[in-house]
């Protein structure tokens, strides 16, 4: 089967972590990167032989790219995302997918219209740890399952100055490039949010957004649900899980530990998988390759990619209003 050819739209940091990810994957490639930066990447790209274009419009005339992975500032996803969709390119959008919910829909029809295949950049669904937490949600390991803790910190000092470093790209602090992942997986296992009430404010930050955001949530499965996450400490990633029968807690990629009602508390350790966990978004983007070649659909399916992204805008409008916000029934994964 032949590899899918592929192109990187933004080239910082992570744009250049995936095409490290991509170089160890198998069944998808790639031979072109735009940056708004290319002087800054010109020797990296030279380097890996990749064609460095002058603009996304160049990506989407070329014949020989049947997908683009987007990289880029949050704000810029929902034009871009049109575009891929017109020019009929398949896409792997980094998250958030957009910054509202109708953006989210109106994309992802789009690509559905012209039967682009779509992903996003969940990575840690592919960590074993979670995968292993996963099979025991599904053999009703937990009992039923009655409230998820979700937390995902990290110190982002070093974001001031640079594109994130505003609340049109960072409203409601660290959500939309830290709590997003949190959110993601609680969908993922919990199913969806019937309601949220969140808060953000600013406590210690440098940064001009704010660093201190939680949200409660309530699930249509009537479980509850706390998220956390804070932009002034160090880095933290943690899932907890509570059923009848026991709880179970994610801690970063490689650790997953069991505490049954009755019995022993057991902890799990898989090597390798330390931030940032380069064999996750390998295997995110080999089911994305897989995906475009007919195999296996992309595990993050469109209705959760539209539902976080309107939970995502709910957690604005309630930090915002300081109210409870209902969430669309519709919208079911």
């Amino acid at each position: 089967m032949s590899e899918v050819r592929a192109a990187i739209l933004g080239f910082g940091r992570w744009g250049q972590l995936l095409h490290q990810a991509v170089d160890a994957a198998q069944g998808i490639r790639i031979s072109h990167v735009v940056t708004r930066s290319p002087d800054k990447v010109s020797a990296y790209c030279h380097s890996h032989d990749l064609v460095l274009g002058e603009s996304l419009e160049t990506l989407l005339r070329e014949e020989s790219i049947e997908a683009i992975i987007i990289a880029t500032p949050h704000s810029q996803h929902y034009e871009q995302l049109m575009q891929c969709a017109a020019a009929g390119k398949h896409v792997y959008c980094e998250k958030p997918f957009t910054l509202s919910g109708a953006q989210a829909r109106e994309a992802l029809s789009a690509l559905a219209a012209n039967r682009c295949k779509v992903a996003i950049g969940h990575n840690r669904r592919f960590a074993p740890n979670t995968l292993a937490l996963q099979d025991l949600l599904s053999r009703g390991w937990f009992g039923r399952p009655v409230h998820i803790e979700g937390v995902f910190n990290a110190h982002m000092a070093g974001a001031r100055g640079r594109w994130r470093d505003s609340t049109m790209e960072s409203p409601a602090g660290g959500m939309t490039s830290l709590g997003i992942h949190a959110l993601d997986m609680m969908i993922h296992l919990m199913g969806p949010v019937a309601s949220l009430r969140a808060s953000s404010r600013r406590i210690a930050a440098d940064c001009n957004f704010d660093d201190h955001t939680l949200v409660e949530l309530e699930f249509t499965n009537h479980a509850g649900g706390r998220l956390t996450t804070l932009t002034s400490t160090a880095m933290q990633w943690r899932i907890t899980l509570y059923g009848t029968n026991g709880w179970a807690e994610l801690q970063d990629q490689d650790t997953l530990i069991l505490q049954p009602v009755e019995g022993e508390r057991e902890t799990m350790h898989y090597p390798g998988y330390e931030y940032p966990a380069m064999a996750t978004l390998t295997a995110a983007l080999e089911a994305f390759a897989a995906d475009i070649r007919g195999g296996p659909p992309f595990p993050v399916t469109p209705r959760q990619i539209a539902h976080a992204t309107e939970s995502l805008e709910a957690i604005f409008r309630s930090a915002t209003e300081g109210r409870t916000v209902q969430l669309r029934q519709q919208a079911h994964t």
